[in-house]
């Protein structure tokens, strides 16, 4: 079971646990499929994360790879004085867990960006490709009419 950010969630993936609105209704059951129109939908309620079957999504990429990595790295810094507290235990984890969702959802955006821009550029080359078989002759029919 794993938490994500709505902006990771793919067709296909299946909800660990359900979907409510704010006032508690359930909009969508654990064990639910996902589809595009599902997560559109979820998109347009306000939910921002969901809770999905297994850990489709890797969350601890690599070092370094954005900001929200750069400031994940300080924390255990910014909290050393803090070792013994629990409250403050408290707070660096779920700081620590935010960072993680944020970086995994830039890196899952930079990831999209990249498809996008060679999708795009693959356009033309097919395009240019269906062009030339349209444009080639037809072959002559043998036999000529009489």
């Amino acid at each position: 079971m794993q938490k994500i950010p709505l902006n990771l969630a793919r067709p296909g993936m299946l909800l660990a646990k359900p979907v409510t609105r704010p006032d508690g209704i359930a909009v969508a059951a654990a064990g639910s499929e996902l589809s595009e129109s599902l997560i559109d939908r979820f998109d347009t309620m306000g939910v921002t994360h969901l809770v999905v079957e297994g850990e489709p999504v890797r969350l601890d990429g690599p070092a370094g790879s954005s900001s929200f990595d750069k400031r994940l790295e300080r924390i255990p810094f910014l909290f050393r004085k803090y070792q013994g507290d629990k409250w403050m235990g408290q707070i660096q984890r779920l700081l620590d867990h935010y960072f993680r969702m944020k970086s995994a959802s830039s890196a899952a955006l930079a990831e999209a960006a990249k498809a996008a821009r060679a999708a795009a550029a693959a356009a033309p080359e097919e395009a240019r490709d269906k062009d030339k078989a349209e444009a080639a002759p037809a072959p002559a029919a043998k036999g000529g009419a009489r």
